[in-house]
């Protein structure tokens, strides 16, 4: 009877050492790839004042709340989420925006503003997040305009201290525009072009789009870009720190989608309520 037992039980234990080896080894899963580590530099939390001039449809605008809203402030605030930094915004005129940053009064400016060489020598800028070109914006009904061509005898509005301006200063030295009136925002030079008081406004095309989504049928563009020209975050000269932070978290925003989606979002879909 023991032998019995003894023999039943070696007998289970062959049975399970044959099974175990007929098991076919499972295929190890791969590890999921490691999310790389960000390369935006940590600001530790600094609190950036940053300038923008609130009056220039979609990169940054006031809405129905007076709050600063815009493609520029969607931006800087998704850099400042991967450099770790706080923001405290204000609109500022325009005329007096740059002279505010040199003296301290805020630490970057973006406001749609266009790298140039001759800005260059006063302050930095991060790389370019967006390239723009120059058109002519004119009223709806406008027959006698169909580009920068036509515009010898004819009177053109663009806001002071902008590469528009001196575009369409240089073309009245060249005796291609007659008459150039000079205001301190675009708001004010797209009034005057809808009151009739000029004939067409200079302006950066994608500018251009905002003005034609918030005075729907009242505006188009004439012709095509002129000029092509890259906008920039705009830091103290030498201020490294900022401006190395910025271009490192514009690059990972542009690679991970979000700089188009941000496009997408203000120069594709969005309406003015």
């Amino acid at each position: 009877m023991v032998r019995r037992r003894w023999l039943v039980a070696t007998v289970l234990v062959v049975v399970a050492l044959i099974a175990v080896g007929c098991q076919r080894p499972q295929a190890q899963q791969p590890a999921a790839p490691a999310k790389p580590a960000s390369q935006v530099p940590d600001l530790g939390g600094q609190t950036v004042r940053v300038a923008t001039d609130a009056t220039y449809p979609p990169f940054e605008m006031l809405d129905k709340d007076k709050n600063i809203v815009g493609y520029d402030i969607d931006l800087i605030n998704n850099i400042c989420q991967l450099a770790n930094c706080k923001l405290d915004i204000k609109s500022t005129a325009w005329d007096g925006i740059f002279p505010a940053l040199q003296k301290g009064d805020y630490d970057t400016v973006i406001s749609g503003v266009t790298i140039t060489a001759e800005r260059a020598k006063t302050m930095d800028f991060s790389e370019a997040y967006m390239d723009v070109g120059q058109v002519v914006l004119v009223r709806a009904d406008e027959t006698r305009i169909n580009g920068v061509d036509d515009l010898a005898d004819k009177s053109v509005a663009v806001q002071r201290g902008t590469t528009n301006a001196e575009a369409a200063t240089n073309f009245q030295k060249q005796k291609k525009v007659k008459t150039v009136k000079q205001f301190p925002t675009f708001d004010l030079a797209v009034k005057a072009l809808l009151n009739k008081d000029v004939d067409a406004v200079i302006i950066d095309n994608t500018a251009a789009s905002g003005y034609m989504g918030t005075n729907p049928d009242k505006l188009k563009v004439a012709g095509e870009k002129f000029t092509s020209e890259g906008l920039g975050i705009v830091v103290r000269k030498g201020d490294t720190k900022l401006q190395s932070a910025f271009n490192a978290a514009l690059k990972e925003l542009k690679d991970n989608g979000i700089l188009e989606n941000l496009y997408q979002k203000w120069f594709v879909e969005w309406k003015p309520s």
